[in-house]
C-alpha cells in the first residue's frame, strides 16, 4: 500500500465461529454496563461531525512538506508528526463511523457517515500519495544519518524500513496518485458478492422432520447442517447449493473481478506474484505459506483419522460431507450466561498472570464490550482497534451456549493484545498484522479447553470437550489451508491468463475436497453439487488471507503448550509479544516468544496433539464398548 495509512477495518474482522442468532435484546446487568460507550471517541454525532470537517480543513497542511521530506531530520520529523497524527484522526472518524453502524445496520444515518469516511479514506490514499516515493528519493545514508541526529524519529524507524523492504515495488509520486484513486473502484467484487448472499438471492425454504420451516439463506445453512437428524442435513446441503450453484456464473466473475485486481497490482508493482505482493505486506515469504500447504497435505492422515472416527462417533458407515457439522455428541446441558461464562474464562486464563487476568475482567462491564444479540445489530463477533486513543472495542452476540462461551475467550485474546500492544508501543508500532492476530485469541482457546477438560467430571463432558476441539482443528487448520490451497490455485490460473468461470472453479475446489477429505482412500464420499462451496467463501475476496488463521492457530497450540507445562520464561516471552505491536517482523516477533514458523516443526507438532485428542476419544468409546 502506498500510503501510511494501514486502514484495517478492524484488525479482526470477524471470529471463525459466529453466534448468528439474535433474540431480543437483553438488559444491561447491573453490575456493568454491556452495550458500547461510544462517547470517549465523540460525544455524538454532532460532534463527529464537527470533528470530521475540522479535519478535512487540516489536510492541505501535508502539502507544505512536498519536496522538503529530505532537507533535515527536524523537517522529517514534522512531516510524520503531521502524517500520523492525521493517519490517527481519519481512524478515529471512521472508528466512531464503523462502530456506530454496526449497533444498528437498519439506521441510515450511521451507515452514511461510515459510507463517507471510507470515500474520505479512499482520498486520502490519493493525496498522501507521494510521501513513500519521496522519502525512496532521499539516498538511503542520508536518511540513516537523519534518525542518528534526531531521537525524535525513533518511533518511525519501522515505517521506514517496512517502506525501503517495498522500495522496488514503489512507483512515481504521479503513478502511486492514479493508483490511489483506484481505490474508489476497488472491493466491488466482494460489495456484490455479499449483496448476493445476504440480501437478493431468493433463498428456498425446507421442511425439517420436526415439522419446522427454514429458510436456508446463510445463517439457515449453519443451522441446518448442524442438526442430528441427517435427512435434514441432507435436504439442507441440497437447497442451499443449488441455489449457490444457479448463480456460480455470477459468483465466478465476482471472484475473477477481486482476482484480477490482485494480478493488476502485483503486475504494476512489479511483483513476481500475487501471492508475493500480498505476503510483502505483511514480511512473510512466500515459502512460509507453501510450506504451510506442504505440511497439511503431508498430515492429511490425521484429518483422515479424525473423520474415520466422526463416522464412529455419528454411527454413519457411508461418511458424507454434509456430516460434517454435528456435534460429535450432544451438548453437556451447563450455564453459560454471560455472568458464569465471564468467570469461566478468567478462570482458565490465569496462567497468563494475575495482571492479564484483572486487566481482562475490568473491562469486560466498562462500556468496551457490546455483549447480546438484538435487532439490526451486526452478526458475528469481532475486536476494532483502530481508535488508539481511547481503548479497543469488541463485539459479541452471547446467547448463553458453549460457543459463546468460548467466542469470548477468542476475542478476549484479541482485545487483550490490542490494549497491551497500545499501552506499550506509539502510534505507528501499535497495530499488529494479521498474521499473527489470530495468536492471541487461539491461545486464549486452548487454555479454557484445557482447564474445562481438566474440570470435567463425566465422560460425556470430556468427549463433548475434546470434540470441540477436534472440529477447531479441522475447520481452523485443514479447512482454512485447503481455503488458501484453493485460493493459491485460483490467483495462479489467473496470472496465466487463464479465465475463472463457475466450471474451472468448480473444478479446482471439488478436486480440493476430494484429496482432503480422503475419497479416494474411502474415508468420505463428496458429492459433485458440493464442489460449488466456494461461492459461500466471502474469505477469498481477501487477498491471501485465511492462510493465517491455520499458521497462527499452529503457533498458539505451541506457545499454549509451553506455557501451561511451566517451561521457564514461557509466560514471558508471549506477554513481551502481546505487547510488541509491529516493532519487528512477524515471524520474528513469533520466534522470540518461542516459536518458529518458517520450519515445520510447529505445524507437525500441532498435528501430533491433534492425534493425542483423537486418541483420547478412541479410549473412552474402547472402554465403553468393553
Amino acid at each position: 500500500m502506498p500510503v501510511p495509512l494501514h486502514l484495517r477495518v478492524p484488525t479482526v474482522l470477524v471470529a471463525l465461529l459466529l453466534a448468528l442468532a439474535a433474540p431480543a435484546a437483553a438488559p444491561v446487568l447491573a453490575e456493568g454496563r454491556t452495550t458500547w460507550d461510544l462517547t470517549p471517541i465523540y460525544p455524538d454525532a454532532e460532534a463527529w461531525e464537527k470533528a470530521r470537517q475540522a479535519f478535512e480543513r487540516r489536510l492541505p497542511e501535508m502539502d507544505a512538506f512536498k519536496g522538503r521530506l529530505g532537507e533535515s531530520p527536524q523537517t522529517l520529523k514534522q512531516a510524520f508528526d503531521l502524517m500520523f497524527d492525521l493517519q490517527k484522526e481519519a481512524l478515529r472518524l471512521y472508528g466512531y463511523a464503523n462502530l456506530e453502524a454496526d449497533l444498528d445496520l437498519r439506521a441510515p444515518g450511521p451507515q452514511g457517515r461510515k459510507q463517507t469516511m471510507q470515500m474520505m479514506l479512499a482520498d486520502l490514499q490519493a493525496r498522501f500519495a507521494w510521501i513513500d516515493p519521496e522519502l525512496l528519493s532521499i539516498p538511503a545514508e542520508r536518511l540513516a544519518s537523519f534518525f542518528e541526529q534526531e531521537p525524535g524519529l525513533a518511533p518511525y524507524r519501522r515505517y521506514v524500513e517496512r517502506l525501503e523492504k517495498r522500495r522496488p515495488h514503489v512507483l512515481s509520486p504521479e503513478i502511486e496518485e492514479v493508483l490511489g484513486q483506484t481505490g474508489r473502484l476497488r472491493g466491488e467484487g466482494a460489495t456484490i458478492g455479499s449483496l448476493l448472499r445476504n440480501a437478493e438471492i431468493p433463498w428456498p425454504t425446507i421442511t425439517l422432520s420436526t415439522g419446522e420451516e427454514l429458510v436456508v439463506d446463510v445463517n439457515g445453512y449453519s443451522k441446518g447442517r448442524a442438526s442430528q437428524v441427517r435427512e435434514d442435513r441432507i435436504a439442507t446441503y441440497k437447497a442451499f447449493y443449488d441455489t449457490l450453484q444457479r448463480y456460480a456464473g455470477t459468483f465466478a466473475a465476482t471472484l475473477a473481478a477481486t482476482v484480477n485486481e490482485h494480478v493488476f497490482d502485483a503486475r504494476v508493482r512489479k511483483y513476481g506474484s500475487t501471492l508475493e505482493a500480498s505476503l510483502a505486506a505483511n514480511e512473510v515469504d512466500p515459502a512460509v505459506y507453501r510450506m504451510l500447504v506442504d505440511e497439511i497435505n503431508a498430515g492429511l492422515p490425521t484429518l483422515h483419522r479424525y473423520l474415520r472416527l466422526r463416522a464412529r462417533m455419528l454411527g454413519i458407515d457411508d461418511l458424507r460431507y454434509h456430516d460434517m457439522y454435528p456435534p460429535l455428541v450432544p451438548e453437556i446441558s451447563a450455564d453459560y450466561s454471560w455472568e458464569t461464562s465471564k468467570r469461566l474464562v478468567l478462570e482458565a486464563l490465569a496462567p497468563l498472570g494475575s495482571d492479564y487476568v484483572k486487566t481482562f475482567s475490568g473491562v469486560l462491564d466498562a462500556g468496551w464490550v457490546d455483549v447480546f444479540p438484538r435487532p439490526g445489530k451486526r452478526s458475528g463477533a469481532y475486536v476494532s482497534d483502530i481508535v488508539y486513543d481511547v481503548h479497543p472495542y469488541m463485539l459479541l452476540n452471547h446467547i448463553d451456549d458453549y460457543q459463546s462461551m468460548s467466542t469470548l475467550a477468542h476475542e478476549g485474546g484479541h482485545l487483550m493484545h490490542s490494549i497491551l500492544s497500545q499501552r506499550a508501543q506509539p502510534y505507528p508500532t501499535a497495530d499488529y498484522v494479521i498474521f499473527v492476530a489470530e495468536v492471541a485469541s487461539t491461545v486464549n482457546e486452548v487454555l479454557l479447553f484445557e482447564d474445562l477438560l481438566s474440570k470435567a467430571k463425566t465422560d460425556d463432558e470430556r468427549l463433548a470437550l475434546l470434540g470441540h476441539f477436534l472440529e477447531g482443528m479441522r475447520q481452523t487448520v485443514y479447512r482454512q489451508t485447503q481455503f488458501a490451497e484453493f485460493e493459491l490455485a485460483m490467483h495462479e490460473l489467473a496470472e496465466q491468463g487463464r479465465p475463472l468461470t463457475a466450471e474451472s472453479l468448480n473444478g479446482l475446489y471439488g478436486d480440493l475436497l476430494r484429496r482432503y477429505y480422503g475419497e479416494k482412500e474411502g474415508v468420505t464420499k463428496i458429492d459433485d453439487l458440493y464442489a460449488v462451496e466456494w461461492a459461500f467463501i466471502p474469505h477469498f475476496h481477501y487477498n491471501y488471507y485465511v492462510y493465517q488463521y491455520a499458521t497462527s492457530y499452529v503457533a498458539a497450540v505451541a506457545l499454549a503448550q509451553k506455557i501451561l507445562a511451566g517451561e521457564p520464561g514461557a509466560r514471558d516471552r508471549y506477554l513481551a509479544f502481546l505487547s510488541a505491536g509491529s516493532s519487528k517482523p512477524p515471524v520474528e516477533l513469533l520466534r522470540e516468544a518461542g516459536v518458529d514458523m518458517t520450519r515445520p516443526e510447529p505445524i507437525r507438532a500441532a498435528l501430533a496433539y491433534m492425534d493425542g485428542v483423537i486418541g483420547r476419544i478412541e479410549q473412552i468409546l474402547d472402554r465403553r464398548s468393553d
